[in-house]
C-alpha cells in the first residue's frame, strides 16, 4: 500500500479533469467501519464529501464552499477541488491536523485510517494509553499466568512503545487494526475487568474485586471556557488567556496549523460563545476564534502577523498562551548557523541496499550549507568529511560558537521495509523557539512535494530525554529525518541532487521565515 501525501494549502480550491481522477473512495475508519464515498484520488491525495465526514462522526460545516470541520477534539478548515462537477475536500489534510496513520490501497480504492497509539503508561491507578483519534478498548482477564488483556480496535503501534515498558508488560500489534496490551503480574488474578469507554485518551483503573470501587471509568464533568483577550505586549511577546470556570478531565494542548496559526485544544470544556473574538490593536495578533463541537471539546485558534514561539500554560485562571519572537530577526547577515550532518566514521547509520546514511546526510548537509551561505549567513559544519564526531561534540561546537541556530540532518529507517515514506521534523521535548523552527521548516519542506510530509515531532516520543543532539544544543536547533532510507521510492529519491536542491531551498525559506524575514503565500 501506498503512504498518502498530506495537502497544505487550505481554503483554495482547484478544478481537476476527470481523466486526472480515479473516482469512488471506500474508507475504513479506525473501528467505526466501511463508508463508501463519492470521492476521489488525484495526484496521489484523496478528496470526498462532506456527507463522508459526517458519517464517519465528524461536525462539518460549509459556507460558500469553505469547509469547516470539527473532529477527535479539534477544529480546522479544508482545501477543496472541483472533480466531476462535485466540490470535495482534502481527506490528506484532515488527517495531517488529526495524526491519523493513513494507507491507500489502490486495487480495491480503499484508504485505511488508524489511530496512532503514541503512549502507554502505568499509573497510580492502573494504566494509560493515548491515541492520535479515537479507539475502542476491550479488556478481559487471561490465567496461567494470571494477566489482564487490552486490546485497542482501530490503532497502530507506534514502535516506539515496544520498549521502555514496565516489567510483565508488552504490547503488540495483534492485529493489523488491533494493538494488544498485557500486562502479566500476580495481582492480575483479582483484578475486576473494566469497562471501558471509546476515546483518544484511556484509563484502564486496576482494582481489586470485592474493594468496593466501581469498575467502570467516570465521565468527567465539564468545564466552562470564556472568551479570550490580550492581556499583555511587550516589544518582543504578546499574551492570551482563555478564562476556564470548572475543572477539565484533561490539560490544554496546542500545536501549529502553520507557523502563522496556533490552535489550543480544550477537551472536556463547552464553550460560553463561539465565533470570532477581536483581540484589540496588536503587533502579532491578527484575531482569534473559538469552536466548540457540543461533544465536549473546545478549540480556540490564534492568527498571528508572523510566526512566533508560544509558550502555553494552565493556572487557577484558566489557560495563558504567551507568543514570543526570536531572539535574532531580520536577514540571515550575520547569522551564525551549524549544520550537522548526521554520523559519520565508524558511524555508518542506516545502511539499505548498499546506501549508507552517514553518505547521505553528509551531501545533504553540504547542500543546505551552500544554500545558507549563499542567501547570507555564516554556517559552521559538524563535518565536512567521512569522520567520526560524537553526539556530544555536536551541539557543543554550536554552543562555543554561540550560534543562533543547529540544523542537523538524517534519514530514518524502520522495522519493515517499504512499510513508510516521508519526512519528519523534530524539535526537543516541548521547547517552544525549537518548536517553532521545526514547524518553519517542515511547512516550507512540504511545499517542495518530494516526499510524503509526515509532521513535526517532539524528540520526547522517540526517547524520555529526546535526541543528544538536540537536547545539548543551548541555541534553536532541530533534527530532520529527510525520507526513509528502506522504502525503495524514498531511497531513490533521496540520492538526486535534485532533491537536495529541493530540501535546501526549503531551508533557507524556514529559516528566513523563523527570523521573520519570510514571504507568507
Amino acid at each position: 500500500m501506498t503512504r498518502l501525501v498530506a495537502c497544505l494549502a487550505p481554503w483554495m480550491a482547484t478544478t481537476v479533469a476527470l481523466a486526472q481522477a480515479q473516482t469512488g473512495l471506500t474508507v475504513d475508519y479506525t473501528f467505526h467501519g466501511s463508508f463508501f464515498d463519492q470521492g476521489a484520488r488525484v495526484e496521489g491525495a484523496c478528496y470526498v464529501t462532506p456527507a463522508l465526514m459526517r458519517r464517519i462522526g465528524w461536525s462539518v460545516d460549509v459556507d460558500n464552499g469553505v469547509v469547516t470541520v470539527a473532529a477527535e477534539g479539534r477544529t480546522f478548515q479544508l482545501e477543496s477541488k472541483i472533480i466531476e462537477g462535485q466540490r470535495l475536500y482534502s481527506f490528506d489534510q484532515a488527517m495531517r491536523y488529526l495524526g491519523g496513520v493513513v494507507d491507500y490501497d489502490s486495487a480495491q480504492a480503499k484508504v485505511t485510517v488508524l489511530s496512532q497509539i503514541r503512549s502507554i503508561e502505568k499509573t497510580a491507578s492502573g494504566m494509560r494509553a493515548d491515541g492520535t483519534l479515537s479507539f475502542e478498548p476491550r479488556a478481559f482477564r487471561a490465567s496461567a499466568p494470571d494477566r489482564l488483556v487490552v486490546d485497542l480496535k482501530g490503532a497502530q503501534l507506534a514502535p516506539s512503545l515496544i520498549s521502555d515498558l514496565p516489567k510483565g508488560w508488552s504490547v503488540s500489534q495483534f492485529t493489523p487494526d488491533t494493538v494488544r496490551v498485557v500486562v502479566q503480574e500476580p495481582s492480575m488474578a483479582g483484578v475486576t475487568v473494566p469497562t471501558l469507554q471509546e476515546g483518544r485518551t484511556l484509563e484502564v483503573p486496576f482494582v481489586q474485586a470485592g474493594s468496593g470501587a466501581a469498575p467502570v471509568v467516570p465521565v468527567q464533568a465539564l468545564a466552562t471556557v470564556g472568551s479570550p483577550r490580550k492581556s499583555t505586549e511587550t516589544p518582543t511577546s504578546v499574551a492570551v488567556v482563555l478564562p476556564i470556570t470548572g475543572k477539565p478531565a484533561q490539560k490544554a494542548s496546542a500545536l501549529f496549523l502553520d507557523p502563522t496559526t496556533v490552535q489550543v485544544s480544550l477537551p472536556s470544556t463547552g464553550a460560553e460563545k463561539t465565533g470570532e473574538f477581536p483581540l484589540g490593536q496588536s503587533k502579532y495578533l491578527k484575531g482569534a476564534s473559538v469552536n466548540d463541537d457540543k461533544a465536549g471539546n473546545t478549540t480556540l485558534t490564534l492568527q498571528l502577523t508572523q510566526p512566533l514561539a508560544f509558550q502555553l500554560s494552565t493556572n487557577e485562571v484558566g489557560v495563558s498562551i504567551v507568543f514570543s519572537r526570536p531572539r535574532a530577526t531580520g536577514g540571515l547577515a550575520g547569522k551564525v548557523i551549524v549544520v550537522d550532518a548526521g554520523h559519520g566514521g565508524k558511524d555508518n547509520g542506516a545502511v539499505h541496499a548498499g546506501v549508507q546514511e552517514k553518505n547521505m546526510t553528509l551531501a545533504m548537509a553540504k547542500e543546505v550549507a551552500r544554500q545558507l551561505i549563499q542567501a547570507g549567513a555564516s554556517v559552521v559544519m559538524t563535518r565536512s568529511d567521512d569522520t567520526f564526531v560524537s553526539l556530544s561534540e555536536r551541539p557543543g561546537i554550536a554552543n562555543r560558537g554561540n550560534a543562533d541556530l543547529f540544523i542537523s540532518c538524517h534519514f530514518n529507517s524502520n522495522s519493515v521495509d517499504g512499510s513508510r515514506s516521508g519526512i519528519i521534523v523534530f524539535f526537543h521535548k516541548e521547547d517552544s523557539m525549537d518548536m517553532l523552527l521545526a514547524e518553519c521548516i517542515r511547512h516550507e519542506i512540504a511545499k517542495e512535494h518530494q516526499l510524503p510530509d509526515i509532521g513535526t515531532w517532539s524528540d520526547g516520543r522517540i526517547y524520555d530525554s529526546g535526541f543528544a543532539v538536540l537536547r545539548g544544543a543551548k541555541m534553536p536547533a532541530v533534527l530532520m529525518e529527510l525520507g526513509f532510507l528502506n522504502h525503495p521510492t524514498d531511497r531513490s529519491k533521496i540520492q538526486t541532487q535534485e532533491f537536495r536542491e529541493a530540501v535546501g531551498r526549503a531551508v533557507v525559506r524556514g529559516v528566513k521565515e523563523f527570523f521573520g524575514d519570510g514571504k507568507r503565500d
